[in-house]
């Protein structure tokens, strides 16, 4: 037989073991999810390209960052990554970017502040050119021809060329013996 003390020994172990998992369990089930959430997590490549596409290669003029296979864009790549694993948003990524490069690395400039010319200034200039094209084509289309003279034996059709003297004529029609016959 056991003896009492040796049940007694296992049984308080055994609540001992027991009181060490409720509070562990009860600890993970109450505290925030952060403290938990140590693993790596996969990369989502599609996020960061959507976010890559929205900033310029900063070696190649034109390009954005997505399509340039550059090193340094490789790494700029990288750092986007490693801003969406820590929790980033994607404006908070832009932001990033911006804070240390300058709105320059934006492939859009901002629609606020000094930039937002660049976004007025295309629509005032088509709005201007409607404005003057339908002006023009209302004063166009406004034009009256010049009246057409109807013919009359009055009215030569040509009566604005001048018509030679009355004695050239006729030395003209005795020369052609168009005359009277002399």
């Amino acid at each position: 037989m056991m003896s009492f003390q040796k049940v007694t020994l296992k049984f308080a172990l055994s609540l001992f073991l027991a009181i060490i998992v409720y509070l562990l369990l009860i600890t993970y089930y109450l505290l925030p999810t952060p403290y938990f959430t140590t693993f790596a997590q996969e990369t989502d490549y599609d996020r960061v390209n959507e976010i890559a596409k929205k900033l310029n290669c900063p070696t190649c003029a034109g390009i954005n960052l997505a399509d340039c296979r550059t090193l340094t864009c490789e790494q700029w790549r990288n750092q986007i990554n490693d801003l969406v694993k820590q929790g980033y948003s994607d404006e908070e990524v832009l932001d990033y970017f911006v804070t240390r490069f300058g709105e320059q690395v934006l492939q859009e400039p901002p629609k606020s502040g000094s930039t937002l010319f660049l976004w007025v200034l295309p629509i005032t200039i088509l709005l201007a050119g409607g404005v003057w094209l339908t002006f023009a084509l209302r004063r166009w289309a406004g034009r009256e021809s010049a009246p057409v003279a109807a013919a009359s034996p009055e009215i030569s059709p040509a009566s604005n060329i001048p018509q030679p003297p009355q004695h050239y004529l006729g030395q003209v029609e005795k020369d052609l013996n168009l005359g009277d016959g002399d």
